[in-house]
Formats: C-alpha cells, structure tokens, sequence
C-alpha cells in the first residue's frame, strides 16, 4: 500500500462540546488521500469515547491516547512523529477546515516546491465575525514575523522533509517560537483565501491564559532581537515590549532618546541581515507613534527632529513638522 500524501495531526484535551465538527470537516474534505492522526492528552469528559467511535468507522484515523496529560505541543510532537505522509497539515480539535482546504493547500504545495510551510485566511466564529489576513510571500511574513506571529497556526501545512517539532517547555505561543525558528531555514507562504473556520470561545489557550501567552510571545520577540546581534538592557526590553504592544509613551527626553535610537539600531542590523520594506515600515510606524505620544507628553527634541525624524519622514505634511517644531520651541520657552 502506498503512504497517505498528507497527515493531518490534531490534539485534543476536553472538547467533547466542539470535537465532532473539526472531525467531521476534516472526513469530509474534497482531498481524500490522508491519514488523521488525534492525539488525545488525557481528557477528562467524553472526547477519548468520541474519537474511537470514529475510528472505528474511518480506517484514515489513527487514535492515540497518551499516558499521562503533557500539553498541547507535546501532543502535536507525538502527531508529527507517527506522521508517514509527504505533508503535515495542523488542525485544532475546536476548529473546522473548509471542505477544499486539504486539496487547496496540496495543489499549492505541489505548484510551489520551493515553499516549506503554508498557511491561509481564516473567518473568526463564535465570540467573533472577522476575516484573518495574513501576508502572501516569504519576505513579508520574514519580516513582520520578528514582531509579531506571522501565521495563522491551525491553516498552516508544511512538508515532512525534515521533522518539524515544537518546543515543550511553555504551554503557549510556542506555534510563533517555531516560525521564528524556522524562518530563516524554509521559505514560508500564506494562500490568501478562507480555508478555515477559527473558534473564538473563552475556553481557548488564548483567551484563558492571555498573560501567559503574551508573556512567552515577548519572549521570542526578544529572542529574535538576540539572533540579530542585538542584546538590550532590561529596560530597553521593556521599553521595546511596550512599543511593540503600541503603548508605549516617552515620560522624559531619556526614554525618547533611548527609544528612538533603539529602532534605529534595529533597522540598521536588519537591513544588513536582509530585512526588507516591511520590517522598515513597521518600524517607521513605531517611530511614529512614538514622536505623536511625545507631542502629547510635552516630551520633544529639536536634535531628534533634525536627525531621526526627518530621516525616516515621520511627519509626512508642512503641517505636521511645524507642529512638532512648535511644541519643541514651547517646551523649550517653558524650561
């Protein structure tokens, strides 16, 4: 017998209330040629029951339960190792892939050999009615993925080349460690178009441990500083977190003149390392928000106009660089 062309992997812990819909949408695709392989991490409800009874009617399952609960990436880790397939499609057990997403993602991937990993858009239910964007080629995703996670985790289909494991040691955002990992290794892509229905309920990772999530996320925002040579003190971290969370606003000319500089070094080491116009224009955008909040602050430099400011073209109209100008010229007639 020949092996499967894609396995699609998915843990589960407690989701009797949402399981039969992500197993049902994955049974039912239009791309038959799969293996499924569920990982169950020893749930305490009904779910184990719910997926052996469908194993026993779809030869294409594969059930695992395992021994003891070691959390969701461990989960996915043990997926990825039993798959035999030449793709790994992720899928969440409260998610539910679009009928045409397999064969979709297939086609791309067999049209696209160059690609190692590829995501979709994603339509939010439940708590939420949006449409999740993602940037299309390799470039952008490099470089709004030092920012920010790049990829939509439960669209996302990669080749099993090479076994692609998650880190176990946090329970969150280890989808963004791996890309961040990953990025400069494969060539990464997102096909613009809904192959999945994402969940938003109270019950998921992000939503019940959101400052753990968003805790370990800083973590590979700073990791991905220290990959480029660039290692900040530890309120520079801080400082660099709140930018990057767009709240941060100099409270004096010390933390606007450290902030800006900064982001300058970023983009110079960036530039050199091959990030492109994305990555300085998101920087340019923090640049940005970070001269408004001084204008609100009543915190401004002359010296930063006349340097950083007007080389990145922060203030865009007359209007707006004498605007700037003027509160330095007040601030200064007020000292």
């Amino acid at each position: 017998m020949t092996e499967p062309r894609i396995s699609v992997v998915m843990p589960v812990y407690n989701r009797e209330q949402y399981l039969k819909e992500s197993v049902e949408s994955i049974l039912n695709q239009t791309f038959t040629d799969f293996e499924f392989i569920i990982v169950d991490d020893q749930s305490t409800d009904s779910s184990w029951s719910i997926i052996q009874e469908y194993a026993n009617n779809d030869s294409r399952i594969i059930a695992v339960k395992n021994t003891e609960k070691k959390g969701c990436y461990s989960a996915r880790n043990c997926g990825n190792r039993l798959a035999k397939s030449k793709y790994i499609a992720v899928m969440d057990s409260d998610d539910i892939s679009l009928p045409h997403r397999l064969q979709t993602q297939f086609d791309f991937m067999e049209q696209n050999p160059e690609i190692g990993i590829c995501g979709s858009w994603a339509k939010m239910f439940g708590d939420k009615d949006e449409i999740m964007q993602t940037l299309q080629n390799h470039e952008e995703i490099r470089d709004f993925n030092f920012f920010y996670c790049s990829m939509i985790h439960p669209s996302v289909i990669f080749r099993n080349k090479n076994l692609i494991l998650y880190s176990e040691n946090r329970s969150s955002a280890q989808d963004y460690d791996l890309w961040s990992r990953m990025i400069d290794k494969l060539k990464f892509a997102n096909i613009p178009e809904v192959l999945l229905l994402y969940r938003v309920h109270n019950e998921q990772i992000g939503s019940a441990k959101k400052a753990e999530q968003d805790n370990n996320a800083n973590l590979v925002r700073i990791n991905n500083l220290s990959t480029i040579g660039i290692n900040l003190t530890e309120q520079e971290k801080q400082i660099y977190l709140d930018i990057i969370d767009w709240k941060f606003s100099p409270k004096n000319k010390f933390e606007l003149f450290i902030s800006i500089k900064m982001l300058e070094n970023i983009s110079v080491v960036g530039e050199k390392l091959g990030y492109k116009q994305h990555f300085q224009h998101l920087l340019k955008n923090f640049i940005r928000n970070i001269a408004e909040s001084a204008i609100q602050n009543k915190v401004t430099s002359l010296k930063l106009y006349f340097t950083a400011f007007r080389k990145w073209k922060i203030f865009e109209t007359p209007r707006a660089n004498l605007r700037y100008i003027y509160h330095c010229l007040r601030n200064l007639l007020h000292v």
